[in-house]
Formats: C-alpha cells, structure tokens, sequence
C-alpha cells in the first residue's frame, strides 16, 4: 500500500492540489463563506484523477500485483491525506482571522465549528464523486458536477442557518443558545464542549459517509471491464 500511495503521489498529483489548499487564506476575508476553500480543495483532488486519466493511471495499476480494492483503497488514502493537510491548514488560519478580523462574520464565525463543516464537505464530495467515477468506467466529470451541486446547496443551507440564527437571536432561546456557544470563539467550558460536539459530528459523518463511498466504489470497479 505504501508503493501505490507513492505512486498516487508521485504521478498523480498536479500544482493545483497546492495552489488550492492555499485558498484557505481565503479565511481572512471578512464576511464569507469559510466552507469554500473546502470545495476548491475536491476540486484539486477531482484535478488529481484527471491526471491519473491522462496517465491511464488506473489501467496501468491494474498490471500490477495489486487487487481492485486495494487501487481503491489507494485512491481513498490519497484523498484523506489531502482532505486532513488541508483540514489543518484550517486551524491556525482560524486563529489568523480571529486576530485580524475581531468582528463576528455575518455567516459562521471562523471557530472550531467550522471544522466540523468542512469534515462534512469533505464527506459529501467523497460519498459521490469516488463511487461515481468508478461507475462510469473511470471517468471523473459527471461525478465531480453532481458533487459540486450537493456541496454548494449543503454550503448555503449550513451558513444561511447561521445568517438566520444571528438575525433571530434576540427571538429564539435555540439561536441565542447557538450564538453563544455555536457560532463564536469560545469563550468558556460550555461553548468549547459544544463545538468539540460539533467536529465530532463532522468526524462521523465524515467516516461513515466515506467508508459506505469506498465499499460502493469497490463494488462499481469489480463490474467495470479494465
């Protein structure tokens, strides 16, 4: 497994994996939307395979003393080390925008809460881009167009609840509690408990979304004539 996530590495990585994790600068911009560097992330990776398809890449794992499922596993690990860089790329440029953005953004602040967002972009692009790709006897773009749609409505649901929380906190009791505990730097035990909560769910999600992709996927090569 090692030589084949060399491989992945050394043949199908292209600049633009490190041109878009540089987008997570994008988190010093006030007021917006802090998932999106996540989603130029799946792009660079959707990048990646193309790569690989240009380089026949999956054609010529198949000649090597590998199984279907381990050129699977080997496209999985690639992507998670990528998704994880960039997951902690996330960090101090949360600390970053905190220090030279004091005021709250109109969306979610840049917060521990934040990764738990991102772990769930990750895991939607995973859940249909790889079984996807696979399915179509490895071709990349269908899978990546539907992935990007799903991303984007999960994108402007996840922060226009918190543009909606922020408008109706003075009303609600729940977005007043979100606001305070949620949506914020915290600032005690309660709001540091409830988005270790939140990045703990996004890391679920993440794993239960990714492992149900992997075995789809293994399922979809075995039905494709390499």
């Amino acid at each position: 497994m090692r030589n084949l996530l060399y491989k992945e590495f050394k043949l199908c990585t292209t600049p633009t994996v490190f041109i878009f994790m540089a987008f997570v600068l994008m988190l010093l911009i006030p007021n917006y939307m802090y998932l999106i560097p996540a989603f130029f992330l799946c792009n660079a990776i959707f990048q990646a395979f193309q790569q690989g398809d240009t380089n026949n890449d999956l054609s010529f794992t198949m000649l090597l003393p590998v199984s279907k499922k381990q050129a699977v596993m080997a496209k999985y690990l690639y992507a998670a080390i990528i998704q994880l860089v960039m997951l902690l790329l996330y960090i101090p440029m949360i600390l970053l925008n905190n220090a030279v953005t004091p005021q709250p953004n109109e969306m979610l602040d840049a917060c521990p809460t934040l990764l738990g967002g991102v772990l769930t972009v990750f895991a939607l692009f995973n859940l249909i881009f790889f079984p996807t790709y696979y399915k179509r006897d490895c071709k990349p773009g269908k899978g990546f167009l539907i992935a990007t749609i799903v991303i984007f409505v999960w994108i402007f649901t996840f922060e226009g609840f918190f543009i909606v929380s922020k408008a109706f906190a003075d009303q609600v009791w729940i977005f007043n509690w979100i606001q305070n505990n949620i949506d914020c730097i915290p600032a005690n035990s309660a709001s540091m408990t409830a988005q270790l909560t939140a990045i703990l769910i996004g890391l679920i999600i993440y794993a239960l979304l990714t492992f149900i992709s992997f075995k789809k996927s293994v399922s979809n090569l075995d039905k494709v004539n390499l």
